[in-house]
């Protein structure tokens, strides 16, 4: 494009500094993602949202910290931006730090009726101004962005809403490997990483040469994790003739992610290089990363580069938010029971390694061809793991038993008459106009199709989006989902500028993962326990070696540890009273970092307090009041809680309440009673509780707006959008 981009300043959430205490010991261990990073955020007064998070919170064992319940969000398909802002995402973000959740949470989703697209007229204008953007291609930059794009991207949602539009936004976007060693920094420090670079050409004993290295080695000791510093200090050391060097650099490149191998054997200025060792770590390398950087796992704490890897530096990086919508159940969405059927059958795909084929549709709809290029590269990678991907030439794969994955580009089909079977976890996802907004616009066929028939997500644009790549997966999101990435991993690694791109689906979701075993030892799960317990860990049987362990107690991170050493100091006594959930969190000793959990509910009993709940109606209809009793001697007050949200308290230390089961909402969900003693929460053994209720098959309707007198002038057609 013939325009300056805009590029924003490196910008930091306040609520997302460290909270909480945490101990660390031995080497520093980032995960994967799991139920423990995960935020849920629920429509407090949507039977549907309700609905679809107690199944997901169920599911998948979220801790009861990490669900938020929000007022007043309007049933409608599109909010201003202000009201996304202030009733949305500042909720969430002040959450997230009340909650001492800032070090843990990386995915925020939400659960179904929130408005799924949010007006951005005036940041739009503004962004026009300051970027300088030409007239013709002004319309590439729609004034409507998707919930989901401007959660993850909420330090720019929050500090600098124009530099939403960019289409070169997301950091995490895995880009080539050739580009990836050319720009890893931005400002001066990239000018300075440019003039090092260049001085490689002088001869090994030049001043500048000299200078360079030490200017590269200053970069990589501020920003260790920075593959291509690491790469460029192994081609000088290589050069300088230093072995040693060379290998240090190439051991270090190779553990932040370098896995080009093809590259780095046949390139030239490591033919020098005779180290033995040197050459091992060569040969045994991958080779992920021969086209694209390799997949990795996601963390919000790291500070993503401008060329996808990791910098420390102030300014040299963004964070986010992993985000998808969990399930969309009005307009053109899914029933309340297709959600939950996709839902489920997402979480029971997790690590069953499922086989078929990934497919590529290309044909000669212009929506097919902006991606076809992409094709070929995916393939080969997919067949270079041993998986499977083919190119097709139909608009949808036809009467196929095993679609593992689907990249298309049609405006309107009906999966059905494929006669095609989708294998539950896949991805399938489809380059259209108009196929996020859910509300009766553009007449093209929307994602929830693919969820009907077995997807475990896909996506959609919430606007005319054009033909621009940037603003859809790169065919290789089947490639880091077959690596072992979550779905939401997947997604946003192949997404270079997601700002209008609504995803719908289960955002841990891992089909292809492998996660470590592990035994917790000690304590037995609801053992009473008081005073220094030990904790052990048997990895004896795990397929994976395991990088180390998080140690979450209700929910907070308290330790993370890179060794899977006895815990022989669990001192009880430091918890109140009462219940409590253990969860030792193993970590996978490899780049996709895959999680497992043990989750030990204990009693702790060190002062004799208690708290207990008793529930007369645990199986209910929805109109049914639920009558509850809690007891905690010598308490001033109890609350009973559904998660962290109050639904009812009591005065004194005994009572009885009621509650409306559909305050609760359908399907299975818990609460517990919470008794302030001495100034000091005790909670009860949380009691389970499963509200009946008939579930939807159809849709709910919006109510539509007049229809204003039709225009003269013609449609938007895609193919006439400009190429980026």
């Amino acid at each position: 494009m013939n325009q300056k981009r805009s590029r924003s300043k490196t910008i930091f959430l306040t609520a997302m500094c460290f909270a909480g205490v945490f101990f660390f010991a031995g080497r520093d261990v980032q995960a994967g993602g799991g139920p423990e990073n995960v935020l849920v955020v629920v429509n407090e007064q949507s039977d549907s949202s309700l609905l679809i998070a107690n199944h997901y919170v169920s599911l998948r064992k979220i801790p009861d910290r990490n669900v938020l319940y929000l007022k007043d969000i309007p049933f409608k398909e599109v909010i201003e931006f202000d009201f996304f802002i202030e009733k949305i995402l500042r909720p969430i973000l002040a959450t997230i730090e009340d909650r001492k959740l800032a070090g843990s949470i990386d995915y925020i989703v939400y659960s179904a009726d929130f408005p799924t697209t949010v007006r951005v007229r005036k940041q739009q204008q503004e962004f026009f101004e300051a970027a300088k953007i030409l007239k013709e291609v002004k319309k590439v930059y729609n004034a409507e962005a998707s919930i989901n794009s401007l959660t993850f991207l909420a330090a720019r949602s929050i500090h600098q809403p124009i530099a939403i539009f960019d289409l070169e936004s997301n950091h995490y976007y895995r880009v080539r490997t050739n580009q990836m060693l050319r720009q890893p920094f931005r400002g001066s420090l990239q000018k300075e990483f440019e003039r090092s670079v260049k001085a490689f050409s002088k001869p090994a004993d030049d001043p500048l040469f000299e200078s360079a290295i030490d200017s590269l080695e200053q970069m990589i000791k501020n920003n260790p994790g920075q593959t291509a510093v690491l790469y460029w200090l192994t081609k000088f050391a290589a050069k300088k003739g230093d072995d040693a060097a060379a290998t240090r650099w190439m051991t270090k490149a190779i553990r932040m992610g370098w896995s080009d191998r093809t590259s780095t054997i046949t390139d030239l200025d490591f033919t020098s290089v005779e180290d033995s060792v040197f050459k091992g770590l060569v040969k045994r390398m991958g080779n992920e990363g021969r086209t694209f950087t390799a997949s990795r796992s996601f963390r919000q704490l790291y500070q993503w580069a401008p060329n996808g890897m990791l910098n420390q530096t102030a300014g040299q990086g963004e964070r986010y938010f992993l985000s998808t919508v969990l399930a969309v159940t009005r307009n053109d969405g899914n029933s309340e029971a297709e959600a939950l059927l996709q839902l489920k059958r997402s979480v029971n795909a997790d690590y069953s390694k499922p086989r078929g084929v990934f497919y590529f549709a290309d044909n000669k709809d212009v929506r097919a061809k902006t991606r076809r290029n992409q094709f070929p590269l995916a393939v080969d990678a997919l067949r270079e793991m041993g998986a499977r991907g083919e190119i097709i030439k139909t608009k949808m794969p036809m009467k196929k038993e095993a679609v593992l994955g689907l990249t298309s580009g049609i405006s309107k089909f009906n999966f059905a008459e494929s006669e095609s079977t989708i294998i539950p976890g896949a991805i399938c996802e489809n380059l259209t106009s108009f196929g996020g907004r859910v509300g009766a616009i553009g007449g093209q066929t929307k994602f929830s199709e693919f969820l009907r028939f077995g997807a475990a997500g896909s996506m959609g644009t919430v606007v005319e989006p054009y033909t621009v790549p940037n603003k859809f997966p790169h065919a290789m999101i089947h490639v880091h989902y077959a690596r072992g990435c979550s779905l939401a991993e997947a997604f946003y690694q192949s997404i270079q500028g997601p700002f209008q791109t609504l995803i719908v689906g289960d955002a841990l979701c891992q089909p292809f993962a492998t996660p470590p075993r592990v035994l917790l030892e000690g304590v037995e799960p609801m053992e009473e326990v008081s005073g220094i317990r030990e904790l052990r860990f048997d990895a004896s049987d795990s397929p994976v070696r395991v990088a180390g362990v998080e140690l979450f107690i209700d929910g907070t991170l308290r330790k993370r540890d890179g060794r899977l050493d006895p815990i022989d100091n669990f001192d009880t006594s430091l918890l109140s009273d009462g219940y409590h959930e253990i969860r030792a969190v193993f970590v996978a000793a490899n780049r996709i970092q895959t999680t497992s959990r043990a989750i030990l509910p204990i009693v702790v009993n060190n002062e004799g307090k208690s708290c207990s709940l008793e529930c007369d109606t645990p199986y209910c209809l929805i109109d049914d009041m639920v009558s509850v009793s809690a007891t905690a001697a010598g308490a001033t007050s109890i609350r009973i809680c559904q998660h962290e949200r109050t639904l009812a308290e009591i005065s004194g230390d005994s009572g009885s309440v009621t509650l409306l089961a559909k305050t609760l909402g359908r399907g299975p969900t818990s609460i517990r009673a919470i008794a302030m003693i001495d100034g000091k929460e005790v909670s009860s053994v949380p009691v389970a509780i499963r509200v009946n209720g008939p579930i939807s098959s159809t849709r709910v309707r919006t109510a539509k707006k007049k229809k204003k007198p039709a225009s003269k002038k013609p449609p938007v057609d895609e193919a006439t959008a400009p190429k980026t």
